[in-house]
């Protein structure tokens, strides 16, 4: 048989942190079940609504600090990602430049009468352009890369954040839940205080009708001791009546 005992709000708390980890968010009709499988001990609903309400607040409270916790996490890396970008491009276009620079020399070398070494230019500024273009295809594929890691971590922080949304959703109903199920509960209190008075009343009125009853029972019973006293009383009467009558009729005779 299930005992009745005090449970600890701690020990609600702790059972909402085990629902919870099972996927199961806590409400009062789960936290008593969990403390009857468990050890079968009961208590108030008044008792479990007011713990879950403070676990309540502590589970928002830990959720945002996680929130928090990620976003500083992503912070350094994003800083770090936008940092190096702009350094790798700036040291790209500024090799870019002086390697332009350099054979617009060239080609201004070559037509004020350096004729000879136009095609060795032409061809020195072919390769050049050659490897500009690797590059840019290798920073192509680098700047995709680093793309699709911010799209991951962009997805990793936006699933957390839809969660905390499910989460805090899920609070707001079971607290409507929870409230609603309070008024319930006072309504049901006040209702029972009223019976309970109702049964005073009836109670104390039945006690004063068995006082009358046995007051009527104690008078119903003097007057019948008091007729039968005086019906006794009454033949007595009639019967030494009947004997002097007969006593004189005999003397009659």
């Amino acid at each position: 048989m299930a005992r009745k005992a005090n449970i600890a709000r701690e020990e609600i708390h702790q059972a909402c942190w085990d629902l919870l980890e099972k996927n199961q968010f806590p409400n009062i009709p789960r936290i008593a079940d969990y403390f009857l499988e468990k050890d079968g001990r009961k208590c108030s609903n008044t008792t479990l609504m007011n713990a879950i309400a403070e676990w309540e607040e502590l589970y928002k409270e830990h959720q945002q600090h996680q929130l928090k916790e990620l976003g500083d996490s992503l912070a350094p890396s994003f800083n770090r990602f936008s940092r190096d970008v702009t350094q790798i491009l700036g040291s790209l276009l500024d090799e870019k430049i002086l390697d332009a620079e350099a054979q617009y020399a060239l080609r201004l070398a070559a037509t004020e009468g350096q004729y000879s070494s136009l095609s060795s230019a032409l061809c020195e500024l072919q390769d050049a352009y050659d490897a500009l273009m690797e590059e840019r295809e290798s920073l192509k594929i680098m700047n995709a890369q680093l793309d699709e890691q911010l799209k991951l971590t962009q997805q990793r922080y936006d699933d957390v954040y839809s969660h905390h949304q499910v989460i805090n959703n899920q609070l707001t109903r079971e607290h409507s839940e929870k409230e609603a199920l309070r008024l319930n509960l006072d309504q049901h209190e006040v209702d029972l205080a009223k019976q309970d008075h109702l049964i005073a009343s009836l109670k104390e009125e039945n006690s004063k009708l068995k006082q009358q009853v046995k007051s009527l029972q104690e008078e119903q019973r003097a007057v019948d001791k008091q007729h039968r006293q005086t019906l006794d009383q009454t033949l007595q009467e009639i019967a030494r009546t009947m004997k002097q009558i007969q006593g004189k009729d005999r003397d009659n005779k």
